[in-house]
């Protein structure tokens, strides 16, 4: 009896152990099958969960290779890596193991380990010699690695090969992969692309696999467009798309929506093109937070696909606004405008990396524009640019005729020109009429004394308060502040203006340990520059167009510019490296700067030794901070990873400063106002002032403030000073308090020039 009950037990054990093994085996299929249809976070779920369960062994190698791969797709590789190498080292089936290499050596291609990928292709070959399928999956793919030797005669023979896949839809699969190989390789691909997009077409229709189906169509569209055979391209796109109408697909059918928009945009049909395009920003909006923020090749999603689309929209919408009237008007500006919101949301998203960050704060942007206030949205299209100017009277749109290359010519020729303190006169007047005078009459209109520009592209680089109508600057007509969009913006008044805002005042004279923390291609150039006497009086040297060539225009001299770099001195050994270098970014201004602020604005103050990585995050997290004012050398650079503020003896990232300003002592509100005194925008870079609107979003920050050169010590003590003394005065918006200062430093003949004053902007709330 006992050794039957034994045996029952046993069995229960194995019959829960096998359904256990049936539940993990469907959690990686399920989640497989969402990492194949773009759904990348509900993937995740499900592979975590079954990659946490999996006991060690050919479950865990399947549940790590699955995980890896979508962390692959995400455009994650630093989880990626090790989970499809463990797959890769202890997967026991051969087919699998095989499968694994290939997507461990696809990852490592796209990260530039060619040599290390090519390597595993061929031990993955020799694997499994005799199967077709693992030979062809390597030959494409060594192929793709080959691309520059134009491998036409291996594609050939890989072609040839496709009949020996006995699966339908995996000959199905390898023929539209090798058709995007030969497309790629241009004319003399473009038969054999045709061939292999035809037959792969075929192959998913008899397979019934509709996904397969429209991506051939979608290739096959694709190429046909290329050719300027812009009929065919469109009956083939609509073909694919009445595929999908039956399955969840919204990554496949945003690209073929576009194509379709562009393809009636071409012939005319502007209503259809219209439509076209709104489909495939309702796609992006479902999927927005499956989408990488690059593609596997290393392109930029953003760059590639969701700016053309956004902007493309915003494009006919402003084209067709001119033919209607009334209300019908007035509903299409402001379509044109909530998707201007959407590609600027899109764009921080993908400057920070992270889709969830903006998603967080999104909001709608119905709000009414206060009297006195106007948004300026300025729109560079190929051939016109468009400013689209809203006011509490409503939206507004203005045209200027002229080319997209003319504009973002003189706006890096202006910004360049102030950067080195050199003449800017013609210029200036020349932006002005091209992106203020055509709505001044609008603006005067309203009695608008506060612009608020949303800028688009290179024009971030621009600095508005400096454009000239002829007799005044901008700034002496209009407080002057930019906003990442308005959906990103808290745009509340504070209910307690004439309370004493809390201050933490943290600043570094003298460079400790951190100079040990700074990029080495930073060091290098820093050490490579002859620094002056003077430098010191310098803020924000570090580098031009991100890492490239170290800025060391001086404050005591406006006409002075960079010097010459020299080689670096070769016999300086670590200590002196270091000594060096704290020397060059010694900052002699901050100090006073602390000491004048917080007699204006009391608080506590971190400075030089006190002002450490640690000390910094202890204090933020203690107190209710409502102001933060961080006088420190500091670089935005292109993206989130190459943008941080120097502590004295580290590197405070855009999400470190995230953590910290986010802790417990930050929970029952915004901090109203972050300033970071001394950092600059990489030259050259429209995307590094992103850094100011990211470094204030993941902060929570109602408003940053901040430069986009190398500013003088002089000019910042001065105008510091006087913003927060400006903050102070009952009913003063934030732009208007720095629109004082700005005025101020006009009216002194040494720091007249823009050199000194117009690099200072408010990015956020105005208010």
């Amino acid at each position: 009896m006992f050794r039957n009950l034994l045996c029952y037990v046993m069995l229960c054990c194995a019959m829960q152990a096998a359904r256990a093994d049936d539940k993990l085996e469907g959690s990686i299929d399920r989640g497989l099958q969402r990492c194949q249809g773009g759904h990348y976070f509900l993937a995740l779920e499900d592979l975590t969960a079954a990659y946490n369960r999996a006991q060690l062994g050919a479950q865990r190698a399947k549940a790590a290779g699955a995980l890896g791969l979508t962390y692959a797709q995400m455009r994650i590789p630093s989880k990626a890596e090790p989970l499809l190498r463990e797959a890769y080292a202890y997967a026991q089936d051969v087919k699998e193991r095989a499968q694994f290499g290939i997507d461990l050596a696809n990852l490592l291609a796209s990260r530039g380990k060619a040599d290390e990928a090519s390597h595993i292709y061929q031990d993955v070959r020799k694997l499994a010699p005799k199967d077709v399928a693992v030979a062809m999956s390597v030959g494409l793919n060594l192929a793709r690695l080959d691309a520059d030797k134009k491998p036409l005669p291996e594609l050939n023979n890989l072609y040839a090969r496709l009949a020996e896949i006995k699966d339908s839809k995996d000959r199905a699969r390898f023929s539209i992969n090798l058709g995007a190989l030969a497309k790629a390789m241009g004319p003399q691909g473009i038969e054999l692309a045709y061939q292999s997009f035809e037959g792969g077409r075929k192959l998913a229709q008899e397979a019934g696999d509709s996904r397969l189906s429209a991506e051939a169509f979608d290739q096959l569209s694709q190429l046909y467009e290329e050719q300027n055979r812009g009929e065919d391209a469109l009956r083939l796109s609509e073909q694919g798309i009445l595929i999908l109408q039956t399955i969840d697909a919204r990554d496949l059918l945003l690209k073929l929506e576009w194509r379709r928009g562009r393809l009636l945009r071409q012939v005319g049909k502007l209503d259809g093109a219209i439509a076209a395009y709104q489909r495939a920003v309702d796609h992006i909006e479902a999927i927005r937070q499956d989408i990488p923020v690059e593609y596997q090749d290393g392109r930029s999603s953003f760059r590639d696909t969701l700016e053309p689309v956004y902007l493309g929209l915003t494009d006919l919408l402003l084209q067709q606004s001119g033919s209607l009237n009334g209300k019908e008007h007035a509903a299409q500006l402001r379509r044109a405008r909530n998707t201007l919101e959407l590609l600027k949301q899109t764009e921080l998203e993908d400057f920070l990396g992270d889709r969830c960050s903006v998603e967080s704060i999104r909001k709608t942007s119905n709000d009414p524009v206060q009297r006195g206030t106007a948004v300026l949205y300025p729109i560079i299209l190929p051939e016109r640019l468009e400013l689209l100017v809203e006011t509490s009277a409503g939206l507004q749109r203005v045209t200027v005729p002229v080319a997209a290359s003319d504009v973002r010519n003189d706006v890096a020729r202006f910004a360049s020109a102030l950067r080195a303190a050199q003449s800017f006169q013609n210029l200036s007047r020349k932006l002005y009429d091209r992106l203020l005078k055509p709505v001044d009459a609008i603006l005067e209109q309203e009695k608008v004394d506060t612009v608020v520009v949303v800028p688009d592209g290179v024009l971030r680089l621009l600095p508005y308060a400096a454009l000239n109508d002829g007799k005044r600057f901008a700034i002496q007509k209009y407080a002057i502040a930019i906003a990442p969009g308005l959906t990103m913006t808290n745009t509340q008044v504070r209910t307690d203006p004439n309370r004493q805002l809390k201050t933490l005042l943290a600043g570094m004279s003298e460079p400790g340990a951190v100079v040990e923390k700074l990029p080495e291609a930073m060091v290098k150039q820093l050490l490579s520059s002859s620094p002056s006497s003077s430098q010191s009086s310098t803020r924000g040297i570090l580098m031009r167009g991100g890492l490239e060539k170290p800025a060391t225009t001086t404050g005591t001299n406006a006409s002075q510019t960079a010097t010459t770099p020299k080689p670096a001195d070769p016999v300086l050994n670590q200590e002196a490296r270091n000594e060096k270098l704290k020397q060059i970014l010694s900052l002699a201004g901050v100090k006073d700067e602390i000491e004048t602020i917080s007699k204006i604005a009391p608080g506590e103050t971190l400075l030089n030794q006190g002002f450490s990585l640690n000390a910094f995050g202890q204090q933020v997290t203690r107190g209710d901070y409502r102001i933060v004012h961080i006088a420190s050398h500091g670089l935005f650079g292109g993206t989130a990873d190459t943008t941080f503020i120097m502590a004295h003896d580290d590197l405070i990232t855009i999400d470190k400063l995230q953590n910290f300003l986010r802790s417990a002592g930050q929970h029952d509100g915004q901090i109203e106002l972050l300033t970071l005194s001394a950092c600059e925008t990489a030259e050259g870079d429209d995307r590094a002032p992103l850094g100011l609107s990211g470094a204030a979003l993941k902060a929570r920050a109602k408003t940053a403030l901040g430069s986009l050169w190398p500013v003088a010590d002089d000019a910042a003590k001065a105008l510091m000073a006087e913003f927060y003394k400006n903050m102070q005065l009952p009913g003063v918006s934030k732009a208007k308090a720095l629109q004082a200062a700005q005025l101020k430093l006009i009216a002194n003949r040494s720091l007249a020039h823009p050199f000194f004053w117009a690099p200072f902007i408010v990015v956020g709330s105005w208010l």
